[in-house]
């Protein structure tokens, strides 16, 4: 084991793909890492491994199915584990899964979706407002001003959270310290065991005594009335729901901005469809989840029986890691354009996983296509000399996360 790729929780190179990518391709379809603390799991390495391991029913999410943990040899300190215990929307199964996925997937239903596009339209303008008071040729950060602002306010309106007050951007603090690699495991397991729960709780009891309705939250709560769900699932699924609501839609943003800026003709190619009439954004938006996927890694699936990948088994018991950036930029799915190169328009996007696969496909993907597309085009309509800030680009430490810790622009 000794000789097994390193996975850090140091924030992530800014040769994320080269160093993940073609390193982890280099040991076969399925390679062996090394993770935080001496914990050994497996990682696929192709876009055909990864698309089995995440949609494929002999692979859980359960940690029960976790041959090192049922043996106890996982610590019950080791950082990642609060990520992978616990019964949650996204460790686990079956029916238990459905469940739980339900109320989240009634709410981003696709035609609900739609009818939130004037709302998501009206926020767009107000924050591309205030970007416009930044004095011509002064750096500002895209990120914080724009791409993150925007989809925080729409997950907020979706749960209900009340406009006054400070509990959004407390949100927001919560989900950036629940993700921070960089941060000690009792601090993460403190904000994850108490502090997003407390904060949680204390917006439940607000929005009851409110009289709150017709919201994501207050499904939820309902649903908690009902004995569908147990308090634990109901802070659970809020968890999940602010964070995948907003931080991976805010990267999807700020990596569709850096694509066309960094890869000649993009841009123009966008606005010559634009002003043909055609709506050149969709195109724009599946790439970008390509090339850049939002999320770092999927952590974990457990075989449940051995299975075979490409030439090689996975053995029943052993955890996997799926590295959704390096695998969504596999030569052998994305041959041409190449798969380093942002091209949108190419004619294999579909194939891409940003995403998931299977029963745990990402219920807010209608969601987060829509936010982008929208505020890609309004935010060029608005900034046509939009540029980045030459330098390099530092990425969030984060294993889950897969964005940037600013984007520095200038506007015009």
């Amino acid at each position: 084991m000794d000789t097994a790729p390193q996975l850090s929780l140091e924030p992530a190179p800014a040769d994320l793909h080269t160093t993940e990518g073609a390193a982890l391709r280099a040991a076969g379809p399925v390679a062996t890492v090394a993770l935080p603390g001496g914990v050994v799991a497996k990682v696929v390495t192709t876009r055909q491994a990864g698309a089995l391991v995440l949609g494929d029913p002999r692979f859980s999410e359960d940690i029960r199915n976790w041959a090192a943990h049922r043996r106890g040899e996982i610590p019950a300190d080791w950082p990642l584990l609060f990520i992978v215990a616990g019964k949650g929307l996204l460790t686990t199964d079956g029916e238990t899964h459905r469940r739980l996925r339900l109320p989240v997937q009634r709410a981003l239903a696709p035609r609900r979706v739609q009818a939130l596009a004037p709302r998501i339209e009206a926020v767009t303008d107000r924050l591309l407002a205030a970007l416009a008071d930044v004095p011509a040729g002064a750096e500002t950060d895209l990120h914080r001003g724009f791409a993150l602002p925007l989809p925080l306010e729409v997950i907020c309106s979706l749960l209900g959270v009340p406009e006054e007050g400070a509990v959004r951007e407390e949100l927001h603090e919560l989900s950036a310290a629940a993700m921070n690699s960089e941060a000690a495991p009792e601090e993460v397991r403190d904000t994850v065991a108490r502090r997003f729960p407390a904060a949680l709780m204390a917006l439940i009891e607000r929005k009851r005594a409110r009289g709150d309705r017709d919201d994501l939250t207050m499904d939820l709560v309902t649903a908690l009335d009902r004995g569908e769900l147990t308090e634990a699932e109901v802070i659970g699924n809020l968890v999940v729901t602010v964070i995948g609501g907003h931080e991976t839609t805010a990267n999807l943003i700020c990596h569709a901005v850096r694509g066309l800026l960094t890869h000649t003709g993009t841009l123009s190619a966008a606005r010559a469809r634009q002003e043909a009439g055609e709506d050149p954004w969709p195109d724009v938006v599946e790439e970008a989840l390509r090339w850049e996927s939002p999320s770092r890694h999927v952590m974990f699936r457990y075989a449940t029986q051995d299975v075979p990948v490409e030439d090689t088994v996975i053995r029943e018991g052993e955890a996997v890691l799926v590295p959704l950036p390096a695998i969504q930029r596999c030569p052998h799915t994305f041959p041409r354009p190449p798969a380093d190169e942002f091209a949108p328009g190419r004619p294999d996007v579909s194939r891409h996983l940003a995403f998931g696969a299977g029963p745990h496909r990402c219920p807010g993907a209608t969601l987060a296509r829509l936010e982008a597309r929208i505020a890609l085009r309004r935010l060029f309509d608005a900034f046509p000399r939009l540029a980045l800030v030459p330098g390099p680009v530092r990425r969030v430490p984060s294993l889950g996360i897969n964005g940037y810790r600013e984007l520095p622009v200038v506007l015009r």
